[in-house]
């Protein structure tokens, strides 16, 4: 695969620089306009991917249908490993939230460099097991976090990723943060309208602005 590609912090979704390289070295470019689908939920594991450009929602959806958003991906996030490894079904869809480029590494290939590179397996299991430490810790959150407190990690962990300083505007609906939480939109909408009463955001349209980044931040440990 050929062209620059920015490097990125680590995260739970980036692997180390030279393990990153050497997986794009055996991947493509895939280009996909505003909610196209990477992969649908419930589709067969042919490959591990790679944002290169653009952003991504990563959804699933309960047996009765209603949709549930789990997370966001940007530049630098490797996807998709899982059902790889254990060759089991997509538990998530993946769509684009925007103008996107992926880069496709296709199963055969993965296959072939984790033969040459045990290194680059014994990443991507880190990898996995912080992602699955993160799952643990939110579901600990989940049963015993105030919402106000889960609510003001969750947007200062969206100004963290973005990389602004200044009256960061959050692009995102009250009921997308309502499923990110596992709550009602009318519990979101109560604390963001108190929030709003004290200074510490301004609601707009489908997005949020943070006026007072210290009193979100005091937010976050307020139990």
């Amino acid at each position: 695969m050929s062209g620059p590609f920015t490097a990125v912090p680590s995260s739970l979704w980036s692997l180390p620089p030279e393990v990153d390289a050497r997986l794009l070295q055996g991947a493509r470019v895939k280009r996909l306009v505003k909610s196209e689908a990477v992969f649908p939920q419930g589709s067969e594991p042919l490959g591990m991917f790679r944002v290169i450009r653009g952003t991504l929602r990563v959804n699933s959806q309960s047996a009765s249908g209603r949709p549930l958003f789990l997370t966001s991906l940007g530049m630098g996030d490797w996807f998709g490993e899982v059902p790889l490894l254990d060759g089991l079904p997509r538990t998530y869809d993946v769509r684009a939230s925007s103008s996107v480029e992926v880069a496709v590494l296709p199963a055969s290939e993965f296959w072939q460099i984790i033969e040459e590179r045990p290194d680059v397996l014994l990443a991507i299991t880190r990898l996995v097991c912080s992602r699955y430490r993160m799952a643990l810790d939110w579901a600990a959150s989940a049963i015993l976090t105030p919402l106000p407190v889960r609510l003001a990690t969750r947007l200062a962990a969206m100004i963290h990723r973005s990389g602004s300083q200044q009256a960061p505007i959050l692009k995102i609906s009250q009921e997308s943060l309502a499923q990110q939480l596992g709550v009602s939109r009318q519990s979101v909408n109560r604390q963001l309208k108190l929030w709003e009463s004290e200074g510490l955001l301004t609601l707009q349209y489908r997005a949020i602005v943070i006026v007072d980044l210290q009193k979100l931040e005091n937010a976050t440990r307020e139990h």
